[in-house]
């Protein structure tokens, strides 16, 4: 099953950099940001559960790798445009 990243309608963008959040689904491991930034700087991927907690996410090219998180949860990146 493909992940199902969600961008938000209006990203940021400040210079020549852009800041990225939106939705992840449960069982969602990739979110492929090509179509907003040529370079990610930074990601985070968090839980949307009262108890969850940041999840390490590694960086491949535009695309942010993480742990399937299990439930829901909301994905910030910066990177440049």
């Amino acid at each position: 099953m493909p992940d199902n990243f969600e961008a938000d309608d209006r990203p940021s963008v400040f210079g020549n950099m852009i800041v990225v959040t939106g939705t992840t689904n449960s069982g969602d491991t990739t979110a492929d940001l090509s179509d907003f930034m040529s370079e990610i700087l930074m990601a985070q991927v968090q839980s949307t559960t009262s108890t969850g907690t940041a999840h390490t996410a590694s960086i491949v090219g535009t695309t942010v790798k993480f742990t399937n998180l299990g439930t829901a949860g909301r994905l910030t990146a910066i990177g440049k445009r």
